[in-house]
C-alpha cells in the first residue's frame, strides 16, 4: 500500500484529503438513488408489499430480511488522518433476526459486498469485504409486525474489508491481498419508502493496534429493503 507521510515527518500531506474524494461521492450517490428508484419500480409493478399477508410468521418465529445498496468505503489513519484509498461499490446485507415484541428484535447478519478501490496515487483495484455481526433493532423492519415509520440498528461483530493491489516488486503474483481485518461495528437509522426500507448506516472496521501498515476502514452505506 502507499508510503504514510506521517511516517515520514510530513504531517501537512498527511492530513490532505483527495480531491477527487467529494466528486465520487456526490456521482454515486446520485446513481444510487437512481438504483433505489429502480429497484422500488421492480417492486411496485410486482405488486410486492413488505406486509403482505404472506410475509408475517408465527410470534416468536425467527424472520429473515435482505437489504441492498450503494456502499461507499475510505481507509483512513485515524491518528493522522491520512487517507491511502476510497471505494465504491455494492453490498447485500442478510439478517436473520427473533422478535422480542412487535417493534424490537435481536439476531445475526452477515453482509458481503463488492466495489471498485481508487488509491491516494490514481491506482484502481479490486475491492471485497465480508462480516458475521449481531444485531439489534428496533422499530421499522425490526419485525414483519412492526407498524411506524422509522427505525435504527446497531451491529457489532468482526470481518475484513480487502483489496487486491497490483504487487509491483516483480516478485510473487501480480496482485497481492491488502486487507484491514477487526471488530466492525455499524450504526443506522431507516425510514418507510412507499412500503419498503431504507437504510442510511456509518460503519468502521477497527484494525487492532499491533496491525503494521494497516488503516482502519470507515464504510457509509444507503440500503434499500429487499421484501420476501
Amino acid at each position: 500500500m502507499p508510503p504514510n507521510p506521517a511516517k515520514n515527518g510530513n504531517m501537512h500531506s498527511a492530513v490532505k484529503v483527495p480531491r477527487p474524494i467529494f466528486r465520487f461521492m456526490k456521482n454515486w450517490l446520485f446513481l444510487a438513488l437512481i438504483f433505489v428508484a429502480l429497484l422500488d419500480a421492480t417492486a411496485q409493478r410486482r405488486n410486492y408489499r413488505a406486509g403482505g399477508s404472506n410475509s408475517r410468521g408465527p410470534e416468536g418465529q425467527g424472520e429473515w430480511f435482505h437489504t441492498l445498496g450503494y456502499d461507499y468505503g475510505i481507509g483512513i489513519d485515524l491518528t493522522t488522518l491520512y487517507l491511502p484509498f476510497q471505494t465504491n461499490g455494492i453490498t447485500w446485507a442478510p439478517r436473520y433476526t427473533i422478535p422480542i415484541g412487535s417493534e424490537m428484535s435481536v439476531g445475526a447478519m452477515a453482509p458481503v459486498g463488492l466495489g471498485i478501490s481508487q488509491n491516494s496515487n490514481g491506482g484502481i483495484s479490486l475491492a471485497y469485504h465480508y462480516t458475521l455481526a449481531a444485531t439489534l433493532q428496533v422499530g421499522l423492519s425490526s419485525t414483519r409486525d412492526a407498524d411506524v415509520a422509522f427505525g435504527a440498528f446497531m451491529n457489532l461483530g468482526y470481518g475484513s474489508f480487502d483489496r487486491q493491489v497490483r504487487n509491483n516488486s516483480g516478485i510473487g503474483p501480480a496482485f497481492m491481498r491488502d486487507g484491514s481485518n477487526g471488530v466492525f461495528s455499524e450504526v443506522g437509522v431507516r425510514y418507510d419508502y412507499r412500503g419498503n426500507e431504507i437504510n442510511l448506516s456509518a460503519g468502521l472496521w477497527r484494525v487492532p493496534v499491533s496491525a503494521v501498515d494497516k488503516v482502519d476502514v470507515l464504510s457509509l452505506r444507503l440500503m434499500y429493503g429487499l421484501l420476501n
